[in-house]
């Protein structure tokens, strides 16, 4: 097998990732409409379950967006009953955030189905191919986290 050039590796990921993108939101989709919840909430309870009880900074600064998305995320998590939401007991200005037993327990519901899905999706693959694939996807994930996204 010849070696795959950068510029056709990149024109292959162009064809391939929103193919991608598109199956992975189907699943995603299709598994949380039964829980009420869209997949960007779920990413903000995501963040919290890693977070745990936060101030509202450390979420804008883990999804990096603007503190008013942030703020209409959580009110909409806060009434679902995902999160609660708390005032600093020394500064009341302060707000900190966390998951809600609900929360936690619809999280845990999704990793669970996730984890049989990337079971039955990656039965199909050798485990010398898995290892692999999380190996170069660990090391993709820590360049991006290194790399300042400008335009």
């Amino acid at each position: 097998m010849a070696e795959l050039k950068l510029d056709e590796f990149g024109d292959r990921m162009i064809k391939l990732l929103p193919k991608l993108k598109i199956e992975l939101c189907c699943y995603e989709n299709s598994t949380l409409t039964r829980r009420d919840i869209t997949t960007t909430q779920l990413l903000v309870l995501e963040c919290l379950s890693t977070c745990g009880h936060c101030k509202m900074h450390t979420l804008v600064d883990a999804l990096k967006v603007k503190f008013s998305g942030v703020t209409a995320m959580i009110d909409r998590l806060v009434k679902t009953g995902f999160v609660i939401r708390e005032h600093g007991k020394e500064d009341r200005r302060t707000v900190f955030v966390a998951l809600s037993t609900k929360g936690k327990k619809v999280l845990q519901e999704v990793y669970q189905q996730r984890r049989r899905a990337f079971i039955q999706v990656f039965s199909r693959v050798s485990a010398r191919e898995r290892e692999e694939y999380l190996i170069i996807l660990e090391k993709i994930v820590d360049q991006l986290k290194d790399k300042q996204w400008t335009n």
